[in-house]
């Protein structure tokens, strides 16, 4: 068949949750898109969970759970395995198929996608994130809005892999869309204070009642006692959670059981809030994958390797404990070259 051909050929659309696709029917979409057959599209719905079933983790849930049927207690506070982004694994020993993560956030680059997709003489697969208003706990109306907070916060980058471009990963995958994309989080000013803030995925989390747990509100001075998220996240790295050394009270990488704290703005009010350690675990993780996903589109993300070298600094003995501890972001931003001082 010809091109031409190929574009008018009657398409078999694939669509599915994140259970359906990413779980229980990985295998058999693993061998679709291997196969790569120009007539078959999939668009996989990713509620991070299963929605119809009662709410129970699925592979694409967060690290904290969440659903409904998730446990949270002294046991255990969530899913302890990291997050599957079912298109990402479609990004290697797949063949050649046309791969995007994207949502309504951005419904130019969704479109655009699904165009191209169209087009593409090979199998196409779009992991969309949907917001499912009950299992996550928000209003009807904010579909767009919680698209816009979990691409933002790093929870659901934005990416197109397309083949045709090349076949380098430089080529062919493209990131743009997501903000600041040079570093780990997205960066922008209050519009009260005038002051920097790093919008995390711990941010993210306090807008949807599925993480509730995960988050504990508190007062001005209860914060003073506890460590800002920003410092915590220099000392820690996704290996330290591997290894569990964010258990060992004596390791740089202690991570203290609702000791860490993120500051953010709400109806024009700063609130408090302090953080389970799963969550912060999560904000480790989402960075790592956030950290792969730029390293393969060919973007040198400078916060990564000003932390090598502050880590670096602290395991030799050359940086002093107690002042890596007292000024652990205040580090990070002067290895950047920044003259104002990010906060939590």
């Amino acid at each position: 068949m010809t091109d031409k051909e190929i574009v008018e050929l009657p398409k078999v659309w694939v669509v599915g949750g994140d259970g359906g696709m990413g779980d229980i029917g990985y295998q058999n979409m693993s061998k679709v898109m291997l196969q790569n057959r120009p007539n078959v599209k999939a668009l996989m719905l990713d509620t991070q969970v299963y929605s119809n079933t009662g709410g129970q983790n699925s592979d694409s849930t967060p690290m904290l759970g969440g659903g409904d049927m998730n446990t949270f207690g002294s046991a255990t506070q969530g899913k302890n395995t990291e997050k599957k982004t079912v298109a990402e694994t479609f990004l290697a020993g797949h063949g050649s198929p046309f791969v995007a993560q994207v949502s309504m956030a951005n419904a130019p680059k969704l479109y655009r996608a699904i165009l191209d997709g169209l087009e593409y003489r090979g199998t196409m697969f779009l992991q969309c994130f949907t917001t499912c208003q009950p299992e996550h706990g928000v209003a009807d109306d904010m579909a767009l809005f919680q698209a816009q907070r979990v691409r933002d916060s790093r929870g659901a980058p934005e990416f197109v892999f397309n083949p045709r471009l090349g076949e380098t990963y430089q080529e062919a995958l493209d990131v743009k869309g997501n903000p600041s994309i040079d570093l780990d989080w997205y960066e922008t000013k209050s519009k009260t204070t005038g002051e920097t803030t790093r919008y995390t995925v711990a941010h993210w989390c306090t807008t949807e009642a599925r993480f509730r747990n995960h988050l504990k509100k508190i007062k001005p001075e209860a914060a003073a006692k506890l460590l800002p998220l920003d410092n915590m996240l220099v000392r820690i790295t996704q290996q330290d959670v591997v290894y569990r050394r964010y258990l060992d009270p004596t390791h740089r990488s202690f991570i203290p059981d609702f000791g860490v704290y993120i500051q953010f703005e709400e109806n024009g009010k700063t609130e408090y809030r302090a953080l389970s350690r799963q969550l912060v675990m999560f904000c480790v993780e989402r960075r790592k994958a956030w950290r792969m996903l730029q390293s393969k589109a060919g973007i040198v993300n400078r916060e990564y390797i000003a932390q090598k070298a502050i880590l670096a600094d602290v395991d030799s003995g050359k940086l002093g404990k107690d002042e890596f501890f007292a000024h652990a972001h205040e580090l990070m931003a002067e290895k950047l070259g920044n003259t104002v001082l990010v906060k939590a």
